[in-house]
């Protein structure tokens, strides 16, 4: 092992079971002492001993794939992955034996997406797949020493503000579609920011309509086209109901309350994500509004609650965000305060 000053920087090298040199880069001489430390430590209890396998990356993939994909991962997410291999990462990166793979042949995976014209936020997508391959490459096989997915790879998306309704706009399209086709669902979807997915799998038994309280249970995953039994984030979250929706949902409730409580209003399936979609589009264009889609009622729903006294940390709490970070897309206290804005909230 070595420590090799190159101008402001260290290289740390080791010679591998191969008989190769692997060498990683660090910014002070402590940083490189601190890896040469832990290399020869995992060295002694035999850590490199598989580095000299010539597994490439598709045949890693696969392994991978089976084994701690399939594990941890949902159903839906897999698929993604599998997709985002076949397309973007195996055609550039297959071939090449995984010890080999360098943070520039990671960029060319995004070099090659922007040539064939894939967004920003696909490219992130396939991002987050390769650095966990490569991630569990170094922790569960241990084929590498470290990752070759560098965080500073990481695509950047730029931010612009997603299409939305104002106050204004938003009590124009709702008095206009509250005895129509979709009419419940759009109400339901603003008054309570829910995601479609949500919106799809909510059921009367969810709703206590005496209480005025609202129970987020279920998803509706419509890649693999199942009910998934917690929703985005995995934690269940209850909420308030405006009284506007609570006396809608009274008048349009059926007798026996069991079941969706939007259905396809040509079978009563459940709710239909293309031909809602559409419909709501229809809606804001005959209205000459914005034409929105169902994230766009999401997006409005925060309108609505920040001109009735919701803060930052409401909205957070409303549209069940992992962090503050993401709530901040939507902004164009604690659940007490969510509770007091949700009883204020009048639009008629």
């Amino acid at each position: 092992m070595a420590i090799v000053k190159r101008g402001n920087r260290y290289q740390v090298k080791m010679r591998g079971a191969d008989g190769k040199w692997m060498v990683q880069a660090a910014s002070t001489r402590r940083e490189a002492e601190q890896i040469d430390l832990e290399w020869r430590s995992k060295k002694s209890e035999g850590y490199f001993t598989r580095l000299s396998l010539k597994i490439t990356v598709d045949e890693f993939y696969r392994q991978w794939f089976e084994s701690v994909s399939a594990e941890n991962s949902q159903s839906g997410w897999r698929t993604f992955q599998a997709q985002y291999y076949r397309d973007y990462i195996g055609p550039v990166i297959g071939r090449f034996p995984v010890k080999n793979v360098t943070p520039a042949d990671v960029q060319n995976i995004f070099v090659e997406m922007t040539k064939l014209g894939k967004a920003p936020q696909t490219q992130r997508l396939v991002y987050a797949t390769v650095r966990k391959m490569f991630g569990d490459a170094v922790e569960n096989f241990q084929y590498l020493a470290f990752n070759p997915v560098l965080k500073k790879l990481k695509p950047s998306v730029p931010e612009k503000e997603a299409p939305h309704l104002k106050l204004k706009q938003l009590i124009q399209l709702l008095a206009h579609v509250k005895d129509k086709k979709y009419g419940t669902a759009i109400w339901l979807q603003t008054y309570l920011g829910l995601r479609v997915s949500e919106l799809q799998a909510l059921s009367w038994t969810d709703i206590d309509l005496d209480a005025g309280m609202v129970t987020i249970r279920r998803a509706f995953i419509r890649k693999t086209n199942v009910i998934r039994d917690y929703p985005k984030g995995k934690k269940q979250h209850s909420h308030s109901i405006p009284v506007e929706l609570v006396e809608l949902l009274k008048a349009v409730r059926p007798e026996k309350a069991e079941g969706f409580v939007v259905v396809s209003p040509d079978g009563g399936g459940m709710l239909p994500y293309r031909w809602y979609n559409h419909a709501i589009k229809q809606y804001c264009k005959k209205l000459e509004l914005p034409r929105i889609g169902t994230h766009g009622l999401r997006h409005s729903a925060s309108q609505l609650y920040l001109t009735h006294g919701a803060n930052k940390e409401d909205l957070r709490e409303l549209f069940a965000h992992s962090g503050m970070n993401v709530t901040e897309r939507y902004i164009h206290g604690r659940n007490s305060n969510l509770e007091r804005v949700a009883k204020v909230i009048r639009l008629f």
